[in-house]
C-alpha cells in the first residue's frame, strides 16, 4: 500500500496510509466492529492517483450499506458544513449555537466602532469575565485553506476595536480574538497567529478543541448533515436559525416548518436519534 499515491483535493499527492484511514475513522465514532470492514473495503478499491474525494465517497457508500447506516452522517460532518454556503451567514450561527451550548454567551453581527473605523464582529462571545471577538471564515471548497493574509485581517481589526476602547471610541474590550474556519489555516496563518496570541480553531486544529471535535464532542451536528431531509427542507430550517440537528429533536415545533408526511417525520427522528 505504501506504492500507492493519493491525490488530496487541493491537488497534493501523498502515500496512502492505513493508520491515517483508520484515524478519520474512529475519530468520527464510527462502532469498532465496521472500522476493519471499511479498511479491508478501501484497500480492495484502491488505484493509484486515486482522489481522496473517490476514497470518501467509498467509505460513505459502505456504511451506507451496513448495519450501521446512520455512522455515515457522522463521517460526512465535514461536507455537511461545507453545506452551510454559499454565504458564511449560517456558519456564523452554527459556531455561535456550538459556543453557547458551552456555556458562552454570544452575539452575532455585532456593530462596534474602532479607533479607525466600525466593524461588524462575526462572534461576540463572554465567558468567565472575558470577552472574545470572533471571525468566521468559511469555505465551501475542501481544497481551500485559510491563509495568512486573513489571519492579519483579523488581527489588524482587533488591534483598531482595542485602539477605540482605549480611546473610548466603544465601551467593549476584547481580551481574546480567535479565528474560526471550517477548513484548514496555512502554516504561515498558524505562525502568525501563535506570535501575536490569536485562538485558530480549525478542521484538525488545535489538536484539542479544534472544530470537528467540538462538534462530535457535544453531537452538534449542523441540520445540513442529515439525509432524511431535502436541500430545500434544511435551506427552511437555516432560513429560521435552526442550525443545529439536536434542536430538532428537543423542540418537536421545528418539525411542523417542513410540512412531513407521518413516515417522512419518523424517517427524521429515527436519523435524529441515531446521532
Amino acid at each position: 500500500m505504501q506504492d500507492i499515491q493519493v491525490i488530496k483535493s487541493g491537488g497534493q499527492r501523498e502515500n496512502f496510509s492505513t493508520d491515517k484511514l483508520r484515524r478519520s475513522i474512529k475519530r468520527a465514532g464510527i462502532p469498532d466492529e465496521l472500522q476493519d470492514q471499511v479498511v479491508d473495503h478501501i484497500k480492495s478499491v484502491l488505484h493509484p492517483d486515486i482522489p481522496t474525494t473517490e476514497i470518501y465517497k467509498h467509505i460513505l457508500e459502505y456504511l451506507g450499506s451496513s448495519s450501521y447506516p446512520h455512522s455515515r452522517i457522522r463521517y460526512s460532518l465535514k461536507k455537511a458544513i461545507m453545506e452551510l454556503g454559499p454565504t458564511g451567514f449560517p456558519f456564523e450561527k452554527f459556531i455561535a449555537a456550538i459556543l453557547n451550548r458551552n456555556g458562552y454567551k454570544v452575539e452575532t453581527d455585532v456593530i462596534l466602532r474602532g479607533l479607525c473605523v466600525s466593524h461588524e464582529i462575526d462572534v461576540l462571545a463572554q465567558k468567565d469575565n472575558k470577552q472574545i471577538m470572533i471571525e468566521c471564515k468559511f469555505h465551501n471548497n475542501m481544497g481551500v485553506r485559510t491563509d495568512v493574509r486573513v489571519a492579519l485581517y483579523v488581527m489588524a481589526r482587533f488591534q483598531d476595536l482595542t485602539a477605540g476602547w482605549v480611546n473610548k471610541t466603544n465601551t467593549s474590550r476584547f481580551h481574546e480574538v480567535w479565528l474560526v474556519t471550517n477548513t484548514k489555516c496555512s502554516i504561515d496563518a498558524i505562525a502568525y497567529a501563535q506570535c501575536m496570541g490569536m485562538k485558530i480553531v480549525s478542521w484538525g486544529y488545535p489538536e484539542e478543541g479544534n472544530l470537528q471535535e467540538l462538534v462530535e464532542k457535544e453531537k452538534l451536528h449542523p441540520v445540513t448533515c442529515l439525509s432524511s431531509l431535502t436541500a430545500h427542507q434544511k435551506k427552511i430550517l437555516l432560513d429560521n436559525n435552526i442550525v443545529l440537528a439536536k434542536d430538532i429533536l428537543t423542540n418537536k415545533l421545528f418539525l411542523d416548518l417542513l410540512n412531513l408526511s407521518g413516515d417522512e417525520k419518523e424517517k427524521l427522528l429515527a436519523e435524529l436519534r441515531a446521532l
